[in-house]
């Protein structure tokens, strides 16, 4: 596994652009901020307090910081084998702060981040968001209006 401190855009442990920030750390979550959250969008709008955190708590979470306010402001949440494929779920950030480079900040974040460069099938879905997630170079798979994927090439063992 990759050190985390230093790596592609990752510093001390986070990812940084200007008043922003992108941290693995569990302890930062704001459960109410994630809560809240997915119980408006249509994926999880269904799902229980009790097991959205479980979700998260069984995933490998995003989440992402105003740094000047020290609010969590957007999340993201991975399922993966951390080998070979990655699925991205959850992704989301509030309204307020739409617009000014937050999500892809937060997607970069999540396909820079260290212990993931060898996976190399990573997948999604959403009903609505497909051009953001092709400026990642998501793609819809093939026969679906909801799954895209994301193709890495295979990097040898070491």
């Amino acid at each position: 596994m990759s050190d985390v401190a230093n790596h592609a855009g990752w510093k001390g442990g986070v990812y940084r652009q200007g008043d922003f920030e992108v941290s693995t750390d569990r302890n930062r979550l704001d459960r109410a901020v994630i809560i809240n959250t997915l119980s408006e969008t249509y994926w999880a709008g269904d799902v229980s307090p009790e097991r959205i955190m479980e979700s998260v708590a069984n995933g490998f979470p995003f989440g992402l910081y105003h740094v000047p306010s020290n609010r969590q402001i957007g999340f993201a949440r991975l399922v993966t084998d951390m080998t070979r494929f990655a699925w991205v779920s959850d992704v989301f950030v509030i309204d307020a702060f739409k617009g000014q480079g937050c999500g892809k900040l937060l997607m970069q974040a999540i396909l820079d981040y260290p212990p993931f460069e060898n996976v190399y099938n990573w997948t999604l879905a959403t009903k609505d968001a497909h051009g953001f997630y092709e400026q990642f170079g998501f793609q819809l798979a093939e026969g679906k209006d909801a799954t895209m994927q994301l193709k890495r090439p295979k990097k040898p063992v070491a």
